[in-house]
């Protein structure tokens, strides 16, 4: 018996012993992985039910799935089943038609399957269930119908195995369905998740087919023969060629991917056009990658000047946008784009249109191939989504920067190895003439900005679902916006923040609905001139670009007695019309009607604007018509460069481009025009093509419109008109550095010379194409001529009315006449040409012609007209209510950049006096304030019935005389008491700068600290306020930051402009970069040794303590009782515990030897602006009260002038303890500070000899090793007091407040503490608010406000309307201040210059009373005695160191000098102030012990006045002579 017998024998019937290879087990699920990844991602890329490719892609899903996944892991698995311990008899045969029937019924399945799944973006639940069921179904029923194909077996089963099995298919199917539907839907199927869910997948597979074949169980029927192993192998290779395939298809797939993305990135850095098309919900279309529809315009957009930016400002922007909403009139002409396109000359590497011709300039007709160019790539995307042009949308009005910037060494790199092309870069085969031309040897190919692109938009939105299954059949998906944004994003590199909200802004663009609604409408007309280029910038509304900020009136239009109305107001600006119209009386009821809606009109504006800006824009009574049947009435300004508009709402757009916004709105008659003017301006180029000669490689090719004279030839290859003259198609061939037009002008003339290189080829075009004009020649030169130009000619007698409407010129003696035959002289003709601009007679600009010759290319040049037409539309366009607004009472809107205002740069608001015509000079008269007795009677009337103060303050330092003047100025009754003088503590005793705080910034960026960041913002704000209500005691310093490290560079600078960015419109002049040397010429002092540069930015400095008492002396004006040297004893309650009054005591008669009363003072509230002292007057309320103020003492020392310029100070950001320190000229000379150290608070504390030498040592640091700072050079020091507070509410009661505090007691005592000298205006501000919310007082208007002045023609600008107006209330002597006031000064009284310059700049026009009279009291300094008597009688000096001190800044400046000037003033103060002998001896020992606050040495404190008046000062033989000493000398010589 054979061996096959035998096996028969033992077998048949029975049931065979099964064993499973593991290498075929994972090779199994290695197909079935293989097989289910290929689907999901077919499935993928599946759109809609629709279409031949989404017809395609599901079948192939369907075989991939079926036949991969399914049936080849089948049959790989059954090749893991080893039967009979590998007897290749009792191997499994197949019956070939049940497995071929095996193969295709899960493919059908499986196909409805995938049918039921559907398309949806959104997961369909009840789809996936049906899917996934009809999925395992298939995975199930191919597994028993593949076994039921085994031939030589019959099989048997476990139901349980059966069971599990399709519970295995089924779930898991249903799982991975689920999956990958979700993250579908969610746009975030990224391969590994798309590889995940084929995990599951193939799980569902290999599950089920393990599950049953463990379950399965295989009963011989008969052997196999020895052709059935051939069978087995034959499957198995079958198979592997279908996986094969399959993974080779996924391959592609994934090349192919990688290969768009690529593109993507490439395009990146080009210029690009997509299409942004929407469905009714919002949805955006894009292809199943994520990524939107594109097609590349061109490499990049070539500047022809450094001005000329591809921009919404761009012309050619502008001309793109006007043809996005006439593509149904542009069809004819892009179809012969398109072949003209063809024919164009290419480069010879890679195919791409030249661009730039051999001699490195652009070619001819740059812009109009540019527009060709935008065309061809609107129709290519209408070919990719299976659409017309006519269809693709309107180009939305932004461009999207994209692409990531080179570095330098990349750019060079890129421009060695690399070369321009058509239209941009590609490899560099060889340095032919084509390579040269292509690498851009020409100026504008240089100037290019590199790795840059620009992404253009066409939205479109659907309006029926058929438009929307259309896309979807193309092979496109509708994905929603925040879903996909981020793939866009990033794919296209786009550099733009929030690009979910662009967008969006997209879809609410494609509506198309942003037109004003019919009526009367109140609008903003704002121009900014854009600075770095010609043109204005308009403001708009944000989001609605073609819509000026407007609030509609309830009205539906305008009768002739509304619009006599508006005229009764015209030109006033916005307060001053709500005040106007809010004070006309006498109206009829229909007036009064009408001036309420006005009224409520601007109100509402004004609220939505949101900016102060507005309230500086005129009323015009222009009323002009907006296309919608809207008439607008106007609000106009020109807004200075610097303010930075704020406004949430509002944004600023080109003013070009917001004119071309108002002719491209819906059925738009000038759409008509445009399209004319298409066919006008582009046919001629498209029909003018010449066939190159062929050329040998070494000689130059023309360029294909480069028209040049042959000797052999006249005919003409040239466009010609109907009349048969030639059409010039130079279009910007040889444009100005400042031109902004393109194709719209044509410029017959030879410009003038320009960085941009030329060539002799290119400057005889347009020569040579008039040398074959057959018309004569005419020498009288060339004329801009823009489109179309209207010419009326009249006869000699008709000039009278000519000159009527035009401005004529004479002509000059050296105009050249043309020659005359058989015409008319010029005398007999008049020829006046109009730009056919409906305004331009009212520019009063005209051109003077004489009769035109034949020759057509030739005319006489007259006067242009200014560029701001040019700006407001070029002439010939079609005239809108832009251009009524813009050239408005006749002439045009004309602004001029200048600097920003400097403080005091402006003429003064009162002149100078002068002579009167009887010779005399009447010096002005200003309003004075009440004496110190006067000012004491009006405290003692409080306690009187209603005379009660609604606010009394406590302390007059820069908070307390802000908050009088602000509760003052609101109509309140102020009175203001202080134990001292004016700025006798802390607010003397400044580092004398106005500043935001940069080094508040700097923390507030390293430490993420918005309390830091809006300190910085706030104090900006106030710093532009200060400079502005007292420019005649601030100005502002460029401060210097010098760096000793390279890296030290960009992280100042970047500091800096971060300083100046947040400063917007409170700023002046921007920070700049000093390179080492510079650094040294500007502060020639500097330390060399390791000086890489320095940076430089921009802070205020001011006269502190004349600031604090210009304060003082203002709110005593406007009506506020002012009284120093009044203690307040105690605080008054009343029966409830409230306060309600204080007791005071006056201590000049204590000073003079004579006994005081106390007396009381009423007052609803009253505010405890004491600084360091806050705690002692918050004691007198409540014993018991938590201290709020943490002193911290900070010393400053004076040094000569000679150790800094006088126009610039220094920083050291980072002294060697972290500290900061200043180092500023002030006053001529040099002040060096700060410390800071906790300290304890006295009236006057001394400057501790450590922090002194702390500050010098660091300076020194920073000054050439040359210049020795000695402990002699200081002339003055002193310690300032700076109260630095803890909110006594808050949990943690160890943090302090950065700003500042305002606490309210329960008795009813507000304390104002903290913050710094920039601030004490919104200090003032907030105190008072808080006072008026607390006690109910009634603000009202001040209807008779003083004229501080001096003259009823100067208005501050501040309507006291009873609300805050202190950032508009200029101080005592701003108003007749001017930079070169000194210069009157000077020439009435005959003073020497340092003095006139110090009194205009201490007391503003109050220079022209008692301050210019008198003689010096220190040789070194421009102080004079007329200071002293002006101090007594008007400003309230009380003592010798009020005048010392914070009159005159004498003991600041040098506390040896002031010790020097002490008997002077003290004995003008007795004659004044009627001293005794004992008074005068008071005052010199207590100035004394003022002085040593101030630094005076040791030695001198004991000095009487005979000793320095006969000058017998000498401690040279004191030990502290070497310290104080300021002399090199030996003390025997100094002896």
């Amino acid at each position: 018996m054979s061996a096959a017998d035998q096996l028969l024998a033992q077998y048949e019937g029975q049931i065979v012993p099964r064993s499973f290879n593991a290498g075929f087990v994972t090779l199994s699920y290695v197909v079935s992985f293989i097989g289910a990844a290929s689907t999901l991602e077919l499935i993928n890329r599946r759109t809609s039910r629709s279409g031949l490719f989404n017809h395609l892609i599901l079948l192939s899903a369907s075989v991939t799935m079926g036949g991969i996944a399914i049936w080849c892991m089948h049959f790989i698995g059954n090749r893991a089943i080893d039967l009979g311990n590998g007897q290749a008899a009792l191997q499994i045969v197949y019956s070939s038609s049940f497995t071929a029937i095996s193969f295709f019924l899960p493919i059908l399945v499986l196909l409805t399957a995938f049918l039921a799944v559907g398309t949806n973006n959104k997961v369909s639940w009840w789809r996936i269930v049906v899917g996934g069921a009809l999925a395992g179904g298939a995975i199930c029923g191919m597994h028993y119908l593949g076994n039921a194909s085994i031939d030589n077996y019959v099989c048997s089963y476990n139901i349980a195995n059966v069971v599990g099995a399709a519970v295995i298919a089924v779930a898991a199917s249903i799982v991975s369905l689920a999956l990958f539907f979700v993250f579908r839907a969610a746009w975030t199927a990224s391969w590994w998740k798309r590889g995940l869910c084929a995990i599951v997948l193939a799980g569902a597979v290999s599950g089920m087919h393990w599950c049953a074949a463990i379950g399965t169980q295989y009963r011989l029927v008969r052997l196999s023969s020895g052709g059935n192993q051939l069978s087995r192998n034959i499957t198995v290779i079958v198979v592997i060629c279908l996986s094969v395939t399959a993974a080779l298809t996924m391959a592609a797939t994934a090349i192919y991917t990688n290969h768009i993305m690529r593109r993507y990135a490439d395009k990146a850095q080009h210029v690009v056009l997509a299409a942004a098309v929407f469905d009714q919900t919002g949805c955006i279309l894009v292809n199943p990658d994520g990524l939107l529809p594109s097609e590349r315009i061109t490499d990049t957009y070539i500047e022809k000047t450094p001005s000329d930016h591809f921009s919404i400002a761009h012309p050619l922007f502008h001309w793109m946008f006007r043809a996005s909403r006439n593509w149904g009139g542009m069809s004819g002409v892009i179809s012969n784009m398109t072949n003209h396109f063809t024919q164009l000359r290419k480069g010879r590497r890679d195919g791409k249109v030249r661009l730039i011709d051999d001699n490195g300039q652009l070619v001819a007709n740059y812009d109009i191939i540019f527009r060709e160019l935008f065309c061809i790539a609107a129709s290519n995307l209408a070919d990719r989504m299976k659409g017309r042009v006519a269809d693709m949308g309107i180009l939305w009005d932004e461009i999207l920067p994209t692409g990531a910037s080179l570095s330098r060494r990349q750019q060079l790199q890129s421009e060695s190895s690399a070369h321009i092309a058509s239209e941009g870069h590609g490899p560099s085969p060889g340095p032919d003439s084509d390579v040269l031309a292509e690498k851009g040897e020409g100026w504008r190919a240089r100037h290019q900005e590199y790795g840059r692109g620009s992404l253009m938009f066409l939205v479109r939105r659907l309006e029926n679902a058929r438009d929307v299954e259309k896309l979807q059949a193309a092979g496109f998906r509708f994905a929603e916006v925040n879903q996909v944004s981020g793939i866009i994003g990033s794919s296209m590199q786009i550099k733009t923040r929030n690009l979910s909200q662009k967008l969006n802004n997209m879809a609410t663009y494609a509506e198309g609905n942003t037109m004003m609604e019919p009526g009367v409408h109140l609008s903003f007309f704002g121009l900014k001139a854009r600075v770095g280029s010609q043109g204005f910038d308009v403001l708009v509304r944000r989001g609605a670009r073609n819509l000026l900020p407007s609030m509609q009136m309830p009205l539906d239009h305008l009768e002739s007695w509304q619009m006599d109305f508006v005229r009764q107001i015209d030109r006033l600006n916005v307060p001053a019309v709500c005040q106007r119209l809010d004070a006309m009386k006498k109206l009829s009821p229909r007036e009064m009607l009408f001036a309420s809606q006005m009224y409520d009109t601007i109100e509402a504006l004004r609220a939505w604007v949101d900016d102060p800006i507005f309230d500086e824009a005129v009323l015009t009574s222009k009323v002009v018509q907006v296309p919608s049947t809207c008439t607008l009435i106007t609000l106009k300004m020109v807004i200075p460069i610097h303010v930075n508009v704020q406004s949430p709402k509002c944004e600023f757009v080109p003013l070009s481009f917001f004119k071309v916004h108002q002719l491209v709105y819906r059925d738009s008659p000038h759409h008509t025009a445009f399209s004319q003017s298409v066919h006008r301006d582009i046919t001629p180029v498209l029909n003018a093509m010449v066939t190159a000669p062929p050329s040998s490689p070494h000689r130059r090719k023309p360029s294909f419109l480069h028209f040049k004279k042959s000797s052999q030839s006249t005919t003409s290859t040239y466009p010609v008109d109907a009349d048969g003259n030639p059409i010039p198609t130079e279009f910007g061939r040889r444009a100005s550095a400042g031109s902004a037009h393109s194709s719209s002008t044509i410029k017959l003339w030879n410009g003038p010379g320009s960085e941009m290189p030329t060539s002799d080829a290119g400057s005889d075009r347009i020569t040579n194409l008039r040398a074959e004009t057959p018309h004569p020649s005419n020498n009288l030169g060339g004329i801009m001529i823009s489109q179309e130009i209207k010419v009326d000619v009249r006869e000699a007698n008709e000039a009278s009315d000519v000159g009527r409407r035009f401005s004529m010129h004479p002509r000059t003696a050296s105009s050249p006449q043309p020659a005359q035959t058989g015409r008319k002289t010029p005398g007999d003709v008049i020829t006046a040409v109009s730009s056919g601009h409906k305004k331009a007679a009212a520019s009063k600009s005209g051109f003077e012609m004489t009769s035109m010759s034949d020759g057509r290319d030739e005319f006489h040049s007259g006067q242009t007209t200014g560029s701001a037409m040019v700006e407001s539309g070029r002439a010939g366009e079609a005239s809108t209510f832009v251009d009524e607004l813009f050239a408005y009472r006749g002439a045009l809107l004309y602004y001029s950049y200048r600097p920003r205002n400097l403080p005091g740069s402006q003429g003064a608001a009162v002149p100078p006096p002068t002579f009167g015509a009887d010779g005399s000079f009447s010096l002005p008269k200003f309003p004075g304030v009440k004496s110190r007795e006067e000012q004491i009677a009006e405290l003692k009337k409080s306690t009187r019935n209603n005379e009660e103060y609604d606010i009394l303050v406590i302390g007059a330092g820069a908070t307390g005389a802000g908050v009088a003047l602000d509760a003052a100025t609101r109509g309140l009754k102020v009175a203001m008491v202080e134990r001292d003088d004016f700025s006798s503590g802390t607010s003397s005793k400044s580092t004398k700068l106005v500043h935001g705080g940069v080094r508040y910034l700097e923390k507030a960026v390293w430490n993420l600290d918005y309390n830091q960041y809006m300190l910085v913002r706030e104090a900006l704000k106030e710093r532009k306020y200060f400079l502005q209500t007292a420019p005649h005691l601030s100005s502002w310093l460029p401060i210097m930051v010098p760096l000793d490290k390279w890296w030290k560079i960009p992280y100042y600078w970047a500091g800096c402009k971060a300083y100046d960015f947040l400063a917007g419109s409170e700023g002046i002049e921007s920070s700049y970069f000093l390179t080492r040397s510079k650094a040294i010429d500007a502060f020639p002092m500097l330390k060399q040794t390791d000086l890489v540069g320095a940076t430089v930015y921009y802070d205020g400095a001011h006269n502190d303590s004349r600031m604090n008492v210009s304060l003082a002396m203002t709110a005593a004006i406007y009506g506020s009782t002012v009284v120093n040297h009044a203690e307040v004893t105690s605080l008054l309650k009343d029966a409830d515990g409230k306060l309600c009054g204080a007791t005071i005591k006056d201590r000049i008669p204590e000073f003079n030897g004579q006994s005081t009363e106390d007396f009381q003072v009423k007052a609803k509230c009253i505010i405890n602006c004491t600084g360091p002292f806050s705690d002692a007057v918050r004691k007198m309320d409540d014993q018991d009260c938590m201290e709020i103020v943490a002193p911290a003492s900070g010393v400053h020392v004076i040094l000569p002038g000679y150790f800094s310029p006088a126009k610039m100070g220094m920083i050291d950001p980072s002294t060697s303890d972290g500290r900061v320190i200043f180092f500023l000229p002030w006053q001529g000379n040099t002040i060096a500070g700060t410390t800071d150290e906790p300290a304890v608070v006295t009236p006057n504390p001394l400057p501790d000899e450590k922090s002194i030498q702390w500050i010098l040592s660091e300076v020194s640091n920073y000054l050439s090793p040359d210049i020795k700072i000695r402990r002699g050079d200081v002339l003055a020091a002193w310690s300032g007091l700076r109260p630095l507070v803890k909110d006594p509410k808050a949990k943690n009661t160890e943090s302090l407040v950065r700003n500042h505090l305002i606490d309210v007691s329960d008795s009813g005592l507000i304390t104002c503490a903290g913050g710094k000298w920039t601030t004490y205006r919104q200090m003032a501000e907030e105190c008072v608010d808080e006072a008026v919310k607390q006690f109910k007082l009634t603000t009202k208007p001040f209807p008779n406000a003083p004229h501080v002045s001096g003259s009823d023609a100067v208005d501050d600008g501040a309507f006291l309307d009873g609300s805050c107006q202190t950032h508009n209330v200029r101080l005592v002597g701003a108003h007749g201040f001017s930079r070169t006031l000194f210069i009157n000064v000077v020439q009435h009284f005959g003073v020497e210059t340092d003095v006139a310059k110090h009194l205009t700049e201490s007391y503003g026009d109050r220079a022209w009373r008692f301050p210019a009279r008198g003689e010096r009291i220190s040789a070194l300094y421009p102080y004079v005695d007329g200071e002293i008597r002006y101090a007594v009688r008007h400003e309230y000096a009380q003592t010798a160191v009020d005048v010392l001190a914070r009159r005159t800044r004498l003991s600041f400046l040098n506390a040896q000098a002031a010790l020097d000037a002490l008997p002077k003033i003290i004995d003008v103060m007795s004659e004044e102030l009627k001293w005794s002998s004992s008074r005068q001896e008071r005052e010199w020992k207590d100035t004394v012990t003022f002085l040593q606050s101030m630094g005076l040495p040791e030695p001198m404190l004991t000095a009487t006045r005979k000793d320095v008046e006969q000058r017998k000062l000498d401690f040279t033989n004191s030990l502290e002579w070497q310290m104080y000493s300021r002399h090199d000398k030996p003390a025997a010589i100094e002896q």
